[in-house]
């Protein structure tokens, strides 16, 4: 929650009638920018880490196949938004 609320994602009150709500309309904030926030200290593979180790980095093939796809996904991302993967608002009962 510190992590959204201090890149301008969320806005936080404490106390009484507290909560977290969106700091911009959700059409304003993609999903992969959200995505990136909260899985910034989160490689994918050890070997993305900046201090990851692996002992068939000398002749791995797989690494640059690996980055591209996490590219891909985060390209995807890109193309939405907070606003168009919410849940539609209730309808109140009765109206």
């Amino acid at each position: 929650m510190q992590r959204l609320a201090r890149h301008g994602i969320e806005v936080t009150r404490r106390g009484a009638g507290g909560g977290a709500m969106l700091a911009r309309p959700a059409v304003e904030i993609g999903v992969g920018d959200v995505v990136r926030l909260l899985e910034k200290d989160h490689a994918l593979v050890e070997c993305f880490s900046p201090d990851g180790a692996c002992c068939v980095t000398p002749v791995c093939r797989l690494k640059g196949k690996l980055h591209a796809a996490e590219m891909a996904f985060l390209a995807e991302l890109d193309r939405s938004t907070l606003a168009d993967i919410a849940l539609p608002a209730p309808v109140p009962v009765g109206v």
